[in-house]
């Protein structure tokens, strides 16, 4: 009787067990480089997450990792890549593996949030996004960050003469490298995770961001001027590694998508509305925000873009594409 009743305690305890294993959420990860108050992680925290756990009813578990705290973004792309890290929030790195998605990064490519949400949200950015499918990354949906600005210590800029002898931090991306050079400014390659230091320390003495960005980050603490140039229409990309995203039940991925696309929509309509107080915000931290005029600004940029469809003639349907997406875009 006891032996009997020792086998059956067993055979319990295996079920339950397996039970309890059975009914494990999947983890998903997921990194960015912002800060944690940034808006895009409390859209992640607020948003995504309870939608994705709520959907799948506790099916998927949601880990959010902002600030780099699974590594500067370099190492969070390779991440997704390996299926290491299920989700991130990537910005443009993929043009180093990817030539096409350089595209994306022209200058003066965009002109409104409205032409840039119909081409990174639509078929028309489909077309380089297929190009990652040979790394195993699949990209859910992009969202805005804004036009990028440039900010410094050392001097206000009125005009691209005024860009000579400032040491620009770029990130390691071809188009932004030449473009910074093509504007005047020495260059300094490093990642997003050391900007705030190499800035306090003068290894370099500007940067070029959004101004939510800059402003989130607390860079305002080491620059004193901000040149609204408006080069380059930042993105962040949710992208997922294909294999987990294939290992996914369809209510599961459709759970995400949604989440997604809500999150998206909440991030672009606050991007939208804060432009403007941020650049109050950041008069109000002491910096001086200068308007130059961008003529000069955008031929510098000509050279860059021809050589680049040069290069890829490919992309060169995909660009003409875009110039003509954004004409109904364009401020009469």
């Amino acid at each position: 009787m006891v032996k009997r009743f020792g086998i059956l305690l067993a055979a319990l305890v295996v079920l339950v067990s397996f039970v309890g294993t059975a009914s494990a959420a999947k983890v998903i990860k997921i990194a960015n480089y912002f800060p944690a108050e940034n808006f895009a992680n409390k859209v992640l925290y607020e948003t995504f997450k309870p939608m994705v756990e709520k959907e799948t009813n506790g099916e998927l578990e949601i880990q959010v990792y902002p600030n780099s705290q699974l590594g500067a973004e370099q190492e969070f792309v390779e991440g997704v890549q390996l299926g290491t890290i299920e989700m991130a929030m990537t910005g443009n790195l993929w043009e180093n593996t990817v030539d096409i998605f350089k595209l994306l990064q022209l200058p003066y490519l965009v002109n409104s949030y409205e032409h840039a949400d119909e081409v990174f949200n639509g078929p028309i950015a489909q077309k380089v996004y297929t190009h990652l499918d040979p790394l195993g990354v699949k990209i859910l949906g992009a969202f805005p960050r804004g036009f990028r600005v440039i900010s410094n210590n050392k001097k206000p800029i009125n005009s691209m003469e005024d860009c000579k002898g400032v040491k620009m931090r770029v990130w390691q991306g071809e188009v932004i490298i030449k473009l910074m050079q093509g504007f005047g400014f020495s260059t300094v390659v490093m990642p997003m995770s050391e900007v705030f230091t190499a800035l306090q320390q003068g290894v370099v003495e500007g940067q070029d961001n959004p101004l939510e960005t800059s402003y989130y980050s607390g860079w305002y603490d080491v620059q004193k001027f901000v040149a609204i140039t408006n080069h380059i229409f930042g993105f962040q990309y949710f992208v997922v590694n294909q294999k987990f995203w294939d290992g996914l039940t369809d209510s599961q991925k459709t759970a995400i998508n949604k989440a997604v696309s809500v999150s998206i929509k909440e991030i672009t309509e606050a991007t939208k509305k804060g432009d403007a107080e941020l650049i109050r915000l950041t008069e109000e931290k002491g910096l001086k925000v200068t308007y130059p005029d961008l003529a000069p600004f955008r031929q510098a940029a000509v050279p860059i873009i021809e050589e680049f469809l040069k290069k890829n003639p490919e992309a060169e349907p995909i660009y003409k594409e875009i110039v003509e997406a954004g004409k109904k875009y364009e401020k009469q």
